[in-house]
């Protein structure tokens, strides 16, 4: 007797796929395998039919979509248009809930520029109106969100657009997408709304009351609520700084308020899991967008830093990135590594320096998991503050569990003044092999520049999400749909594009770095079609594992620097997208089994 089932549409799927035999026993009833409902939603019917009957028997079956929903914490930052008052640095962090079919249920979120369009009820957030929607390509996982402030100085007349690019279903890169701001960040499943006990580390960049890029971080106890900061205010350092904090009760979103001594700020936090909170400023005079993160239960020392990658960027009166690679003696010193550095506003630009001869130190301040690296012959970027976080947490995607585990918080505390207002990660470096990075990757990037003729200020920026493929024989290049890029500021074509390309052929120059330069000897920079225009960048890839990458803009002319991650997509992130309807991050739909019985007769 052989079961059929239909192959495409609504359907199931039996253990070896759409069709299965199976023979009758001694009462001439043959019973078939668990068939499992696909995920598309409507009627089908499975036939079993032998040739031996005379007609065939039909099952008649109707798989029936579960709607479900989840609550998804999203931040970024950025610049804005300041409402018509000129280019303005501003920060977003938010909470919403959406349901299985993409629809935006409701929620709330804080936005800051510090120039007017602060949210104006603080410390009551922005609430988030439903009607909003998810919709994401079945194939790659590039879509767009949005949604709808009750602040309507926000977005359009408070319609927030964001281009989303999947990396699983628990995590997105996003970047703002309907005209009125360039931003980049991300959007993660809540999986709690409360934070666990223990020691949190946190990092955090933004603007000081004088407009001037400032960053602080450190650890803290929010039992206590006392910890230690470091601060890097327009150039002016200082470190080991006391300070305390004292926090109200979380919301249905995780939303929580919180006031600190040193600086003396306000923040609301969102809870992403029982160890993650994103964090924003709401001052009306100051902005700052973060992060905090547990650091376990554990004690850490120099040995808790073997190899990794870090990054950093400054985004606002100083623009620069930094990324490196390095590994150390695990008793303080940096044995070998390299890095780039591009400081666009100094004029400093270099590749592949040797920071070997560089230092750390994880035990002298006698605080568990706060330090400090200090970088050699990395231009103006010299000391980093680095604050560790739990071994079984991924900073930039906080619920995998299986990959790219630990790391530091960092922020930039170089004595120069020259290079305020950075902040970034240090991921260890698990996988060094160049022929493992391959497949699909979720890609973004911002971006300060003075890339083409049209640009018509300085330092604006464009940021970008989309799917990339590296191919086996070593190809960077788009997926069948292109890159979304927001560039409402007019660094290149003043628009939200899509469809738009980049491609090149990375070269593999030492363990774990890759160039893609126009020059040295490396005929393959980082070629783009940014709505219509033709252009290119030189830049380069530290790896830090087979799914998890970043690159950074290297470009010797000075016009152009941006930060990046490369980060695979999950199988599960592939399947989902699979669906072909409206796609979501998360929830999933039902799945049903069923088992057929057809008689001989």
């Amino acid at each position: 007797m052989t079961f059929t089932a239909p192959s495409s549409g609504a359907s199931c799927t039996f253990p070896g796929g759409t069709t299965e035999t199976d023979t009758t026993n001694s009462s001439g009833v043959a019973t078939s395998s668990a068939c499992t409902a696909n995920s598309t939603a409507g009627a089908f019917t499975v036939m079993a039919a032998t040739s031996g009957a005379s007609s065939p028997a039909d099952f008649s079956l109707t798989s029936v979509a579960v709607v479900t929903s989840a609550n998804f914490v999203f931040y970024a930052s950025g610049e804005d248009n300041g409402g018509g008052t000129g280019v303005n640095y501003y920060a977003i962090v938010g909470a919403l809930t959406i349901d299985s079919n993409g629809n935006v249920l409701g929620g709330e979120e804080d936005y800051n520029d510090a120039f007017g369009i602060t949210s104006p009820n603080e410390p009551t957030p922005d609430a988030i109106a439903a009607g909003g929607t998810l919709v994401l390509d079945p194939t790659t996982g590039l879509g767009t969100l949005t949604i709808t402030s009750s602040n309507t100085n926000t977005g359009v007349s408070g319609l927030q657009t964001f281009a989303v690019q999947v990396v699983n279903p628990g995590h997105a890169l996003i970047t703002q997408f309907d005209g009125s701001a360039a931003s980049s960040g991300s959007i993660d499943l809540q999986s709690a709304t409360g934070i666990t006990g223990g020691n949190f580390s946190f990092a955090m960049s933004g603007v000081d009351s004088g407009y001037n890029s400032w960053d602080f971080g450190g650890v803290f106890a929010p039992s206590t609520g006392a910890g230690i900061v470091d601060i890097n205010d327009g150039g002016s350092v200082s470190v080991g700084n006391s300070f305390t904090s004292n926090s109200g009760t979380p919301d249905a979103f995780g939303r929580n308020v919180v006031s600190v001594s040193n600086p003396a700020i306000n923040l609301a936090t969102y809870t992403v899991g029982p160890e993650v909170m994103r964090m924003i400023d709401v001052d009306a005079s100051d902005a700052a967008v973060g992060s905090a993160y547990g650091q376990g239960t554990g004690t850490f020392d120099n040995t808790s830093l073997t190899a990794g990658v870090f990054a950093e960027i400054g985004q606002w009166s100083m623009t620069y990135a930094t990324a490196g690679q390095f590994a150390t003696d695990t008793a303080g010193n940096i044995t070998s590594g390299l890095a780039d550095d591009n400081e666009l506003d100094n004029g400093i630009q270099s590749f592949g320096n040797d920071i070997s001869g560089s230092t750390y130190d994880l035990v002298s301040s006698g605080v568990n998991g706060y330090g400090s690296m200090t970088l050699a012959n990395n231009n103006s970027i010299s000391l980093l503050g680095v604050y560790m976080v739990d071994p079984a947490l991924n900073i930039n995607d906080p619920n995998n569990t299986v990959a790219d585990m630990g790391g530091a918080l960092i922020v930039d505390l170089s004595s120069s003044g020259v290079t305020p207002g950075g902040m970034g990660v240090i991921t260890p470096q698990s996988d060094t092999t160049s022929t493992d990075f391959s497949g699909n990757y979720a890609a973004g990037f911002q971006d300060f520049n003075y890339f083409e003729s049209v640009a018509s200020c300085g330092d604006c920026e464009f940021d970008m999400v989309g799917p990339f493929t590296m191919a086996s024989g070593g190809a960077l290049s788009t997926a069948s749909i292109g890159a979304d890029d927001s560039d409402p500021l007019g660094t290149i074509s003043g628009v939200e594009s899509t469809g738009d390309t980049y491609g090149s052929t990375p070269l593999p120059v030492a363990a774990g770095y890759f160039t893609m330069l126009g020059s040295n000897g490396t005929p393959n920079p980082l070629n783009a079609t940014i709505d219509g225009l033709s252009g290119s960048f030189d830049a380069d890839i530290f790896q830090a594992s087979a799914t998890m990458l970043y690159w950074i803009n290297v470009d010797a002319t000075d016009t152009s620097v941006f930060l990046g991650t490369l980060q695979a997509q999950s199988s599960v992130a592939k399947a989902r997208a699979a669906h072909g309807r409206t796609t979501r991050i998360q929830p999933q739909k039902k799945t049903t089994k069923t088992t057929f019985g057809a008689k001989l007769r």
